[in-house]
């Protein structure tokens, strides 16, 4: 038993409306606003998501679940932080009350490119994921800088995982096969290890529904981590992401190309590219439930082509 009360862990729409609203009236009094959920589901989640709409103003309300109180303020406090570095990248935040945890932030106004990339010709699907590799390496840019490659944390990453596996906390599809990958990425330690490198503040859970395509060019969302990491891990994702929302067998190299021609180099060697690819997709599969969704056997599937290729995806 956790011993978390009901409601503390997920909130419903109708709840959380309701503390979007007492949040509004402190913040802005006087005025009414609409309030229109952006996840258009009728579930409880551990944050609620609304476009909060007045004659005068149009603003994103998040209100977060009590248990997630700790992600709420550091959400507010990196969005708060990157949105001052880089104004035009992440919407600026309006205010957080802290007692409700209700975060207020501009509206980012047009479709994510997960609804965009898939309807797209090649050519124009190439545009836009060029465009992600841009943001990307400008997001990675305010904080990136050369470090030499150290995989023993990835490593030892990776048999925790294993354990939890064997102790059943968790569930690997296709146990044999994800621990060979495992010995493989161990076999490739020596000579990776050292190598020029780099690390940078990451996203951690970049997709391309966390990217959204204005007027005035790609506006990124739900930042939370503020710790250095290696910044494959932010373009794996993309190229995972990208290649899950696709049905062209081919779409792995196009999509890694256009993301890394707007990226530019990683500044690892190819060697550690490689490994860094293998490992991150690996995370991808361990996380990959044993009775997936439609699109979580998609990602696994993606995760699995970046695993079998034996070249770095992304210039080095």
């Amino acid at each position: 038993m956790s011993g978390k009360r009901p409601g503390e862990t997920h909130l419903a729409p109708a709840e959380a409306r309701a503390i979007a609203r007492a949040a509004l009236a402190e913040q802005r009094p006087g005025t009414a606003f609409g309030l229109g959920c952006l996840k258009n589901t009728d579930k409880a989640q551990r944050a609620q998501v609304f476009c909060a709409a007045s004659p005068d103003e149009r603003l994103v309300v998040k209100v977060y679940a009590p248990a997630s109180a700790e992600k709420a303020r550091a959400q507010a406090a990196r969005q708060r932080a990157l949105a001052e570095a880089w104004p035009d990248g992440a919407p600026a935040v309006l205010f957080f009350d802290a007692a409700r945890l209700v975060l207020g932030m501009t509206y980012a106004d047009g479709p994510s490119l997960a609804a965009v990339v898939p309807k797209l010709a090649q050519e124009n699907a190439a545009r836009q994921l060029e465009a992600a590799g841009q943001w990307l390496g400008r997001f990675h840019g305010l904080t990136r800088e050369a470090h030499p490659f150290r995989p023993k944390g990835q490593i030892a990453w990776l048999h925790r995982l294993l354990e939890q596996h064997d102790s059943g906390e968790r569930t690997i599809p296709e146990i044999d096969a994800f621990r060979a990958e495992v010995a493989r990425l161990e076999a490739m330690f020596r000579a990776v290890r050292g190598t020029p490198s780099q690390r940078a503040v990451t996203h951690r859970d970049l997709h391309l529904a966390n990217l959204i395509a204005t007027r005035g060019g790609l506006v990124g969302l739900d930042f939370e981590n503020a710790k250095p990491d290696e910044p494959l891990r932010d373009l794996v994702s993309l190229l995972i992401d990208a290649v899950a929302l696709s049905d062209d067998a081919e779409a792995l190299d196009r999509h890694a190309a256009a993301l890394s021609k707007g990226y530019g180099p990683v500044g690892s060697t190819p060697e550690a590219a490689v490994f860094l690819q293998r490992m991150f997709a690996l995370g991808v599969w361990a996380n990959t439930p044993p009775e997936p969704s439609r699109r979580q056997g998609a990602r696994y599937l993606a995760a699995r082509q970046i695993i079998a290729t034996d070249r770095a995806l992304f210039a080095s």
